[in-house]
This record gives C-alpha cells, structure tokens and sequence, in this order.
C-alpha cells in the first residue's frame, strides 16, 4: 500500500485520523485519500497540513514504505 511521511508523523504523534480530518476541515475518508496517494489536497489543505505537521507539504506527501500496515 502506498503511504506518506504524513501517515507516519500521525502515527508517531497518535493522533487518530478522525482528530487530523477535524484539524484539517475535511472527511476522515478525505484525510485517508491524501495519506495513501489516493487523492491530492487543496492548496488550503495543503496549508493546514504543514501547520499541523510543522513540517513542508513536500516532505509530508512524500511516498515511503509503509511498516505499519496492521497498526489500524
């Protein structure tokens, strides 16, 4: 599956992705389709991320192995 370093910061903070989805003004659906490259973010949501993450969008939506796939 693929996953984003957005995935795993979320992990890494255990927040769930109801309280990201909420964080951002979006679905949880919605926030799971930015975190899988399944959908990509509005520029308004990509500010809202790096706020969030205190991280750039760049680095957020970057493709990385995924090590947690039973960890949801």
């Amino acid at each position: 599956m693929k996953t984003t370093k957005m995935r795993q910061e979320r992990l890494k903070n255990e927040w769930t992705l109801e309280y990201v989805a909420e964080k951002l003004g979006i679905t949880k659906a919605a926030c799971s389709n930015i975190e899988t490259l399944k959908r990509r973010p509005s520029y308004e949501v990509l500010v809202k991320i790096e706020n969030l993450f205190k991280l750039p969008h760049r680095d957020l939506l970057e493709q990385v192995p995924d090590k947690n796939i039973l960890a949801e």
